[in-house]
Formats: C-alpha cells, structure tokens, sequence
C-alpha cells in the first residue's frame, strides 16, 4: 500500500484535526478546578486521541518500510503535538496551565515512544536516537521544549 496518496492522506489528517478540535472543545467546556483531577482528564484525553490517531494512520500505511515510518513519524508526532498544544491554551486559569503543560509533556514523550515501539516492531525502522531534547533542540521533525516556564 506505501504511503497515502495525497487525496486519503488530506482526508486522514483532515479528520484526525477535526476529532482534535471537537475534543478540545469539549474539554475546554468542562474543567476541573483541582490539579489532580485536570491532570487525569488531560491524560485520558490526550491518550485516547494519540492512541486512535496512531491505529488510523498505521491502517492506512498497510505495510512499514523506510518511506511509510518518516511519513507516520512526522504525521503522527505533528498531529499529537497540535493537538496537546490545544489543550494547554484551551486552559483558563494560568496556574492550572502551568501544571496541566508539565503532564502534557510527559504524555506527548510517552506517545512519541509507543511511535518508536511500533515502528520497532517492523524492523527497527525508527531514527537514531537524540541527544539535547531537553535544551530545546528538535527531535524526529518536531521542535520540542521543554523548560520550567510553560
């Protein structure tokens, strides 16, 4: 199957953006006031989107070479991270944003290490690993920092 063509790769990412957006909305309508709670909710949500989105854009390659991981790689960590970023601003209160972008961190890592475990899976077909993430260098095509300020 190789990667999408252009058609069911606008449709795919197209549909994986509006989920995001209908879920965004939804948590930003309802938010917990204690960080405890807002921080499980954030998880939950985040975890149900990453995992969907990973089995969709998997389905859609069929088979993983060297081209359908670099497209799932940059696809899939785009997607996670537009939408993690969603829910952060989707945050009123300043404090609780601060906290819910250090959980958000720590899940969107985690959903970018089930990437690597499935990409492993079919050959190792995962990029090297990368050194300074923590000093705001990029990592597999997405620019990740991470500081004490968000």
């Amino acid at each position: 199957m190789g990667i999408p063509d252009p058609a069911v790769e606008s449709y795919l990412i197209s549909n994986a953006q509006s989920r995001a957006a209908d879920l965004t909305a939804a948590f930003a309508s309802v938010q917990p006031t204690d960080g405890t709670t807002l921080s499980a909710r954030i998880s939950d949500v985040l975890d149900d989107y990453c995992s969907a989105l990973l089995a969709d854009l998997r389905r859609a390659v069929e088979r993983i070479d060297a081209p359908e991981a670099t497209w799932l790689r940059q696809n899939y960590l785009r997607l996670i991270v537009d939408f993690a970023t969603g829910l952060r601003d989707a945050i009123t209160d300043s404090t609780m944003r601060h906290a819910a972008a250090q959980v958000i961190q720590c899940r969107v890592l985690e959903h970018e290490r089930n990437l690597r475990i499935a990409l492993d899976a079919h050959g190792g077909l995962t990029s090297p690993a990368v050194t300074g993430a923590d000093r705001g260098e990029t990592v597999n095509d997405v620019s990740v920092k991470i500081s004490a300020s968000n």
